[in-house]
């Protein structure tokens, strides 16, 4: 339990962390990831939004009307511009995306672009038992998650497997990545889980995955995985 309430700490730190990076992360993070064009539906939820690139991006092409969702207020504050700048009809609301302040079945798509690997493994799965419930039926979850097999991880990855094995350490993939600034960094924690774990976080459920493989963000590289599934 020990270890689990350290999981905890870093999670919040993580939070607090992008409360104070939102308006530059904003800007550095300003175009929508190309594989979201896939993603359809009236009603899109953004979980863990951000400023709400991609949400806002797919309900502009839809026509349609997204949920920014983000439990860091200064995230929440940049979505709304972000709404208000492309003149899209939507909410930015913050809230846990482990315990969302949604209806049931009541979202067309979602999408969550680069949150999971922020969750510890506890919180991953409540995160997609999430999904299943505010989704309507034949709804499509749209996920991404940093891909553990980056060379800059090597070193770190063994030390880690080595502090697993001793206790010290409750899950041999956790990284602490800095965003750096002029005047001063901060810590975000990272959870990077393999291709089996993730998919086993989505199958829990009656997700039914229909597509899974390895993507970048605007570079042809592929540091990233994804999954879009469909509630059966």
């Amino acid at each position: 339990m020990k270890i689990f309430d350290k999981d905890y700490r870093d999670y919040i730190k993580t939070i607090e962390s992008y409360n104070l990076i939102a308006e530059g992360y904003r800007f550095w993070r300003s175009r929508p990831w190309p594989i979201t064009r896939v993603v359809r539906g009236r009603v899109v939820l953004d979980a863990g939004s951000g400023p709400c690139i991609n949400g806002v991006d797919i309900a502009y092409r839809n026509r349609g009307y997204v949920i920014c969702l983000d439990i860091s207020k200064s995230m929440i504050y940049t979505a709304r511009e972000t709404l208000k700048g492309r003149e899209v009809l939507g909410d930015a609301v913050i809230g846990d995306a482990i315990r969302m302040p949604i209806r049931s079945n009541s979202i067309d798509s979602v999408i969550a672009i680069a949150l999971v690997h922020h969750l510890p493994k506890e919180f991953a799965q409540e995160f997609f038992n999430e999904v299943y419930r505010v989704l309507k039926p034949r709804g499509m979850v749209l996920a991404t998650i940093w891909f553990w097999r980056q060379k800059r991880f090597l070193l770190k990855t063994i030390a880690n497997y080595i502090k697993t094995l001793g206790g010290l350490l409750g899950y041999p993939r956790k990284y602490i990545v800095y965003w750096r600034t002029r005047r001063r960094k901060f810590k975000r924690v990272y959870y990077l889980y393999t291709e089996k774990e993730f998919t086993n976080f989505v199958t829990k459920n009656n997700l039914r995955i229909i597509s899974k493989g390895a993507i970048g963000y605007l570079r042809k590289r592929g540091d990233n995985l994804y999954i879009i599934a469909i509630k059966t």
